[in-house]
């Protein structure tokens, strides 16, 4: 379920829906249930509940995601049009803020700036996050956002990526004819073009099965050159751009193939 959903199933969520009306219309699907009301006779039970939210990608609409957002960690357990009792009760944990079951909040990119087309970076998810954040303690008094963030530069995704290219290569080596079960994968190289996220994780990452890693960092992305790179922001090497990393991986694996 989108936000484009919930906007064009119960308009009134947001009052300023008359600006993308067409586009969210085009892209949203019918409720599975209604919004909550009160004072409509609906049973709770009736009502549309949310179970977790995921923030998948960077939103185009920061304010109706926030709205959303914020309308759910108020709620009470996920369902959308209510208001907890607890909220603000300060003989509860964490005066009682997300402390009625509501659904649960995950980040899957921690990116404060990214690069595009222009040239200069962009604000990303990680830049979302810290509005989410902000409004959240000036709503609360100062609470802090409980929330759940994934993607760089956090070990699971490294973990993650480490087992897809060992799987790959497993499965390179049997179509080569190699039936005997591989060792463990010897280094991978992490190329990435911001220290924050791609260097840090790639430094900070320790493999469960001694893989190396080893941070690759590139001049065509976040990092302009000039910023310094000190400890875990550090790579391993700088190289002009991706063909030049995988040039140095190479190189640096004993390749004696044709050259790029």
């Amino acid at each position: 379920m989108t936000p484009a959903d919930i906007l064009v199933g119960e308009p009134h969520v947001y009052p300023f829906e008359h600006l993308l009306k067409e586009t969210y219309a085009s892209t949203a699907k019918p409720l599975p249930k209604p919004v909550y009301r009160p004072n409509s006779g609906m049973k709770l039970e009736e009502a549309l509940k949310i179970d977790a939210m995921f923030v998948f990608n960077d939103p185009r609409d920061w304010a109706l995601d926030i709205q959303l957002i914020t309308d759910l960690l108020l709620s009470q357990r996920g369902y959308l049009g209510t208001y907890s009792a607890k909220n603000n009760n300060d003989s509860l944990p964490n005066c009682g803020w997300q402390q009625d079951g509501q659904p649960p909040l995950y980040f899957s990119n921690a990116d404060l700036l990214w690069a595009t087309g222009y040239h200069l970076p962009r604000f990303g998810q990680g830049a979302f996050q810290a509005a989410v954040a902000g409004v959240w303690r000036r709503l609360t008094g100062g609470h802090e956002l409980q929330r759940r963030v994934i993607g760089k530069p956090y070990s699971e995704t490294y973990r993650y990526a480490e087992r897809v290219l060992a799987t790959h290569r497993h499965e390179l080596l049997r179509a080569q004819g190699h039936h005997q079960t591989a060792g463990a994968l010897g280094s991978v190289y992490m190329v990435g073009d911001n220290p924050e996220s791609d260097i840090a994780g790639a430094n900070g990452y320790r493999s469960e099965v001694g893989t190396e890693w080893r941070s690759v960092l590139v001049r065509t992305g976040v990092w302009n050159g000039r910023d310094a790179l000190e400890g875990q922001f550090k790579p391993k090497q700088v190289v002009q751009d991706v063909r030049e990393a995988v040039r140095w991986a190479l190189q640096r694996e004993g390749w004696t193939g044709p050259s790029l």
